[in-house]
Parts: C-alpha cells; sequence; structure tokens
C-alpha cells in the first residue's frame, strides 16, 4: 500500500524528476507485456476473476500466472482479495488513471517551444 501512495504522489509531484521516471518506467513496464494485457484486458471486462480461472482462461500454468499478477499487484494496478479458499484479483480503483498518468503526454514541455498558430502565420504581429 505504501508503495501505491509514493507511486501516485511521484507521479502527481514530478513526471520528469529521477525518481518519478523510475516509478512511470515501472509501471509501463507492468503492462507491457501480452500475459499481463490479457490479465488487464479480463479483469476489465469480468471486473473481477480467480488465480485459476485466469489461468484456464489465458493457458498460463500457475507458477507464471502467480509471476505475473505479482508484477500487477506490486505495480498498484491489481489488488487480491480471498473468497473462501479462491485468491481473487480485480483492477485497482485507480488503475487505469495510473497507467494514464504514467504515459508520455504531447503537452508537457510543450510550453517552451510552441507559440500560438496566429503568432507563426503572422509574425507575431
Amino acid at each position: 500500500m505504501i508503495e501505491h501512495q509514493l507511486l501516485e504522489a511521484t507521479l502527481a509531484a514530478d513526471r520528469f524528476s529521477a525518481e518519478g521516471k523510475v516509478h512511470r518506467l515501472k509501471l509501463l513496464k507492468a503492462v507491457a507485456d501480452p500475459t499481463r494485457l490479457a490479465i488487464l484486458d479480463r479483469l476489465a471486462g469480468c471486473g473481477e476473476r480467480c488465480h485459476c480461472d485466469l489461468e484456464s482462461d489465458l493457458d498460463v500454468p500457475a507458477s507464471r500466472m502467480s509471476f505475473h499478477l505479482k508484477v500487477l499487484r506490486e505495480a498498484g494496478i491489481v489488488e487480491s482479495f480471498r473468497q473462501g479458499k479462491r485468491v481473487s484479483y480485480r483492477l485497482t480503483e485507480r488503475a487505469l488513471e495510473r497507467i494514464h498518468a504514467a504515459l508520455p503526454t504531447a503537452s508537457v514541455g510543450c510550453e517552451l517551444i510552441c507559440v500560438p498558430i496566429g503568432d507563426a502565420v503572422d509574425g507575431g504581429r
């Protein structure tokens, strides 16, 4: 939980600090894997799935599924919870917001080089 809060604070505070870049890369690496992306697709569509269902849905062995879910959990994208003897997973409340915040944006830093279109066309008159 503390790691998730640190990630959110870092993303919000300074995307371009060394620490901010490390956290952004960790998050983007977490989703930049075909199996993990398939897990996210499944959870986004179904809401929640147990570990065993994800294994069978995606034809991934239990040990590999555990590894992929751990990566997604540590990145703050999914959370686990118990349902009887089963462990189920779902997207965290702010998963999509975290992923979106980690993505590069076209407008960041643009104020340093952009001029209004009218100024560029009119030569600043």
